[in-house]
């Protein structure tokens, strides 16, 4: 019996990496290579602060900071030995994607979607919970 269980979340682990990857690695890779079009966004109900938001990240360069770290993370979600640090480095992606459309855009769509994404995330860092646990709250002899 455990040892189906330990199938299925190995099953679970692999469906989430894919389609984190399956969202993150295009995005990311249209971030890099694609000016966005505004009518685009007014079209799907992300305009006023949103889109301003954005076209400041577009005409500032920072659109390429969030590309290449939406792609680099996609990319590092595919192989097993590098999933874990790449679930690491995309959750500040995801968490910036989130509160995007929790303060700026308040679009619900968008909201329940990049819920999803965070969500999936977190469960790809915390199938590791023993591994953060080990680094991040050994026994200290002192406080410094």
């Amino acid at each position: 019996m455990e040892n189906i269980s330990k199938k299925i979340g190995i099953a679970i682990s692999y469906l989430f990496r894919a389609f984190l990857a399956y969202v993150y690695i295009p995005h990311g890779y249209e971030k890099l290579t694609i000016t966005i079009d505004p009518q685009e966004y007014i079209d799907f109900g992300l305009k006023g602060d949103f889109l301003d938001f954005y076209l400041i990240w577009e005409r500032t360069g920072f659109i390429w900071v969030i590309g290449m770290a939406q792609l680099v993370g996609g990319l590092l979600l595919l192989p097993k030995r590098t999933s874990f640090f790449g679930a690491i480095w995309l959750f500040p992606v995801s968490i910036g994607m989130f509160f995007s459309h929790v303060y700026i855009s308040h679009a619900v769509d968008f909201l329940y979607f990049d819920l999803i994404i965070l969500v999936l995330n977190l469960y790809l860092i915390f199938e590791h919970f023993n591994l953060l646990k080990t680094v991040f709250f050994q026994p200290q002899k002192t406080w410094i």
